[in-house]
């Protein structure tokens, strides 16, 4: 049976010029050390990460169980401060959390249970000052922008979990925000939706050229969505490789196939257990 990523695009907008901002990072993590306290002391999740990530960059980042993957999420939405290094965005450091970094989530029930889809799109929006005519109006140009635009009037309980994700998509979007982040959004849905959000987003990514952080435990997942890819280790982890997967191609090409094995083998290499077989890992 061929895999369901096989009708997946990886096609990507490109400047006019053909080349990629090369200025100030839009973030920087610089020898960032993350952890957390237990009964017996410091636990130290990552021990000395650093990348920068470029205005308009896709950027996958992808390491075993328990190497501080949204930890490290979290860190940069603003939620953690770190135990060591610096995070800037867009210039400045240590930012609090703020709508310049909008958040998804793996959890389905993220949304407001009270609230219709429209709502809970245009609910941040009100909490950033916005008109409540400007905030609807806009809440329901992104749900159009996530092919939600017929659902505007449901509560959260009448969807499926695929919609739920695209309503959390397209709550995020509504803030514009200066990066994406998301923590293994599609983790949860069957092979079949996560295909078919995969290329959602992609197209979702070129219209509105938002610049994506994006956590996953998928290798096919990292191929079809990203530019660069962040290879973390084993907790304390740090970055073991910075892969280019921009021109891997489509999924049944043979540099795809050949970065497929090389990510594979790189986690291999770090602890994690790999099943050749699968779609997903």
């Amino acid at each position: 049976m061929a895999s369901t990523l096989d009708n997946v695009s990886r096609t990507r907008e490109q400047p006019a010029n053909g080349s990629r901002s090369t200025g100030e990072p839009l973030l920087s993590v610089e020898h960032v050390r993350l952890g957390y306290w237990t009964p017996a002391g410091f636990n130290l999740a990552v021990g000395d990460v650093s990348f920068e990530v470029q205005r308009r960059e896709r950027i996958i980042v992808i390491g075993p169980s328990g190497c501080g993957k949204s930890t490290l999420l979290k860190a940069i939405a603003g939620f953690i401060s770190p135990a060591g290094g610096e995070i800037s965005v867009a210039g400045r450091t240590a930012p609090p959390p703020g709508p310049d970094r909008a958040v998804v989530f793996q959890e389905f029930d993220q949304l407001f249970a009270w609230r219709t889809v429209l709502d809970n799109v245009a609910y941040p929006l009100r909490v950033n000052r916005r008109r409540r005519a400007d905030a609807t109006a806009s809440a329901r140009q992104f749900l159009e922008l996530t092919g939600l635009g017929h659902a505007a009037d449901r509560y959260p309980h009448q969807l499926s979990g695929g919609m739920k994700q695209r309503v959390a998509i397209a709550r995020a979007l509504a803030l514009e925000p200066a990066i994406l982040l998301m923590d293994e959004p599609f983790g949860s849905l069957d092979a079949l939706t996560r295909a078919r959000l995969q290329g959602e987003l992609n197209a979702i990514l070129d219209r509105t050229h938002t610049t994506l952080l994006f956590v996953t435990h998928s290798i096919d997942e990292a191929l079809v969505l990203g530019d660069r890819v962040v290879v973390l280790g084993n907790a304390p982890s740090t970055v073991q490789e910075l892969v280019d997967v921009r021109d891997v191609g489509a999924p049944d090409s043979a540099a795809y196939a050949d970065m497929r094995r090389r990510l594979r083998r790189l986690l291999a290499n770090k602890g994690e257990e790999v099943d050749e077989n699968a779609v997903f890992v």
